[in-house]
């Protein structure tokens, strides 16, 4: 995998950059704007999954690591 590959097969190249963004795979850095826009790219992506509901079979095992730790 070549240095400006992501594991998903997408080259950093090949990013939907916003508008107006200077980033090249040869610059390596990142302006403020580039900055911004990633860092509200993760929290919408994190956001959405904190609003997902947590699977009930991890429900039942956090329930009986407490019970144990509760009354062993």
């Amino acid at each position: 995998m070549s240095e400006d590959e992501a594991a998903d097969g997408i080259t950093f190249s090949e990013l939907a950059w916003p508008e107006g963004c200077n980033v090249t795979p040869a610059s390596g850095t990142l302006g403020p704007a580039e900055l911004i826009w990633l860092g509200d790219e993760l929290r919408e992506y994190y956001d959405s999954i904190l609003r997902e509901p947590v699977p009930q079979r991890l429900l039942a095992l956090l329930d009986q690591g407490l019970a144990r730790r509760t009354f062993h």
